[in-house]
């Protein structure tokens, strides 16, 4: 083997490597960050995007396949860009997933990344009720003033199969040259109790539903049914806190009215 093949296969194999790394997730497994949202909006999202919980080609939503054709039109979903000026959190909602790959859910603050953070890792076997994140579980992630946000799903499919594909632009990464969106989005008005910075409020949120397709186009076994992952997303004004339980407002209730006897009684002693 000459020098120069053997400097060209050395920088083949190093392509293939730094594919590779970014293909399959730079990152531990196991990696969970959805969870119960609690009461109230576990009915309330229930009521609202239960029809959209499934766990297998078995129980579907065809809905899906009806959904807008990506990229994302922020425009004409949500009545334009929905990233606050001042920053604000990004709250997702898991609905179902029927891929057989072990398949990653990760955002970063570039529409090019070259790092992204895991929201849950290997989806592969959750299905609803019995796997480790469930229809309905929702994650949080917070953005600072002027910034964006952009989520991907890292297809756990080999290299020749699979990509980096993202939620609301067209960008696809390590997948060849699909080019092609592999989202399909819809919005929905979902009843939802959140922090606004001052106080908790309950409002219908304008909420984008996203299907991706994780098989890349032009792979034999493509599909197109854009219901591999689907998710919904909520853009609010400050970090989502776990709304309290009602046991928890009769606890604090009874904290106060402790409170206010001890009060009374040492103005009495003052007195």
């Amino acid at each position: 083997m000459t020098i120069k093949s053997t400097i060209a296969a050395a920088f083949a194999a190093t392509l293939v490597s730094v594919a590779s790394a970014q293909i399959v997730p730079p990152y531990p497994s196991g990696i969970e960050t959805f969870a119960d949202p609690g009461l109230p909006n576990r009915t309330q999202f229930a009521a609202d995007l239960g029809d959209l919980y499934f766990d297998s080609n078995a129980n579907v939503p065809s809905s899906i396949q009806g959904w807008n054709a990506g990229p994302v039109n922020f425009t004409a979903a949500l009545g334009g860009n929905p990233f606050l000026a001042e920053g604000g959190t990004v709250t997702t909602i898991f609905l179902g997933e029927t891929a057989g790959w072990k398949n990653d859910f990760a955002y970063a603050n570039s529409s090019t990344p070259t790092t992204y953070t895991p929201l849950v890792t290997d989806v592969e076997n959750n299905l609803n009720g019995t796997g480790n994140i469930r229809s309905g579980w929702t994650t949080q992630v917070s953005y600072g003033a002027g910034e964006n946000l952009e989520f991907y799903l890292n297809s756990g499919g080999s290299l020749t199969q699979g990509g980096l594909f993202s939620a609301f632009g067209s960008s696809n990464f390590f997948a060849g040259g699909d080019t092609s969106s592999h989202v399909r989005w819809s919005t929905r008005d979902v009843t939802t109790t959140y922090f606004n910075g001052s106080s908790w409020v309950t409002n219908d949120v304008t909420t984008l539903l996203i299907g991706f397709e994780d098989t890349r186009k032009g792979v034999s076994f493509y599909d197109g049914d854009f219901n591999d992952f689907v998710v919904a997303f909520q853009f609010l004004p400050t970090q989502v806190q776990a709304v309290p339980e009602p046991s928890t407002y009769g606890l604090l209730g009874g904290l106060a009215l402790v409170g206010l006897v001890a009060l009374r009684r040492f103005k009495r002693k003052s007195a």
